[in-house]
């Protein structure tokens, strides 16, 4: 079942909407790329590990940022490589990351050195991040796609920047109050204002509006409006019925809505009341209702009430229903034993064996 928390009801059934405010939580970024040009490098061969030449600062999320490439290696562990490092210039500290470091290939074209993409955390005590062994120095001197004939490279730095989370608290400038029509048609029933046509069920007397009922029920229409109208629809008797089920296929009528539990207790929507309204509702066409019945008995279905409720659902087409009290009857030797000896199952006999008992009458009478 899915319920709607942003309105509720009142003690008239009437529904209401919820105090209500929204959170959010916005993660931004900032993405930029830098191209580091570096010319002439067979002439800076042999500078010294350790050593780098640094592009020029590139801003990118409000920080500023350099590439540092260490032709001989960062480090002594690394000689015979060139290094590269994104190197992060400001004071501020958690500034996360993400970003790429390759080489091109002349004119720019093609990446030839792709180390994928790293994510860091830089601060003022960890500012750099990157790739000790580029590409091998070997590799880089005697390649022809890596240097044109001037000894030019280009590294290219492709930098996201993750902004710090916000939470912002969203305020609707409108608010939009929820479905009203059925609470304005609650009171209309409850209080019978422009009534004409009235219900005598049970010693009780209900009194309802003709339009609205014969726009809800097929039934309805043809009682009041169609072939089968009567000929004083201003009073109308119901038999078979019980007042209090009666009035809750009225609500559901004025309010497409089960109505909530009186102050007594659950017994307003117990098995037996559901059962009861199932009935009503296959009776007056209300197909809507009848599915919510179903709805209800599946979940309450037990050892005393799955019998009866078993011989309703085939009596009335409840396929649905009818399988719940398959499955339940044959899910343990234990419930099975338990729903043949339970006084359902003994009343559901002793009524099929008073029919037989009649049939047999009655043949024997002819």
């Amino acid at each position: 079942m899915v319920h709607d928390w942003t309105s509720a009801d009142n003690d008239h059934g009437e529904s209401m909407v919820l105090p209500e405010t929204t959170s959010r939580c916005i993660t931004g970024s900032v993405t930029a790329a830098h191209n580091f040009e570096v010319a002439s490098y067979p002439l800076l061969e042999g500078m010294g590990v350790g050593k780098y030449v640094s592009s020029s600062n590139f801003s990118a999320g409000g920080h500023d940022w350099c590439i540092r490439f260490y032709l001989d290696g960062a480090t002594e562990h690394y000689a015979g490589n060139a290094s590269v490092y994104l190197c992060y210039l400001g004071q501020a500290n958690h500034v996360r990351a993400k970003f790429t470091l390759t080489m091109l290939e002349k004119q720019g074209k093609v990446q030839v050195t792709d180390k994928g993409r790293q994510e860091h955390e830089f601060s003022r005590v960890h500012p750099d991040r990157g790739f000790p062994k580029f590409v091998e120095k070997s590799r880089l001197l005697g390649s022809s796609s890596l240097l044109d004939d001037d000894g030019y490279l280009t590294i290219r730095c492709v930098l996201t920047m993750i902004k710090p989370p916000r939470t912002e608290l969203r305020k609707d400038l409108v608010v939009v109050p929820s479905v009203e029509l059925p609470g304005h048609l609650a009171r209309a029933l409850r209080d019978g204002t422009e009534a004409d046509v009235t219900f005598r069920v049970g010693g009780r007397a209900f009194d309802a509006h003709r339009t609205i009922l014969a726009a809800r029920s097929p039934v309805f229409q043809a009682m009041l409006f169609g072939p089968m109208m009567e000929k004083d629809t201003r009073s109308v008797e119901v038999v078979n019925v019980e007042p209090g089920i009666f009035e809750m296929l009225l609500h559901f009528i004025y309010t497409d809505s089960l109505p909530p539990c009186s102050d007594g207790g659950e017994e307003d929507h117990s098995s037996a009341a559901m059962q009861h309204l199932l009935v009503a509702a296959d009776r007056y066409g209300m197909n809507r209702l009848k599915l919510m019945c179903q709805d209800r008995l599946c979940k309450s279905i037990d050892v005393e009430t799955v019998t009866t409720t078993y011989v309703l659902a085939n009596q009335h087409d409840c396929e649905h229903l009818r399988n719940a009290c398959l499955e339940f009857i044959s899910s343990s030797t234990e419930v099975t034993d338990a729903v043949v000896e339970s006084e359902g199952f003994k009343h559901v006999l002793a009524s099929w064996s008073l029919l037989e008992k009649r049939s047999g009458n009655k043949v024997a009478q002819k």
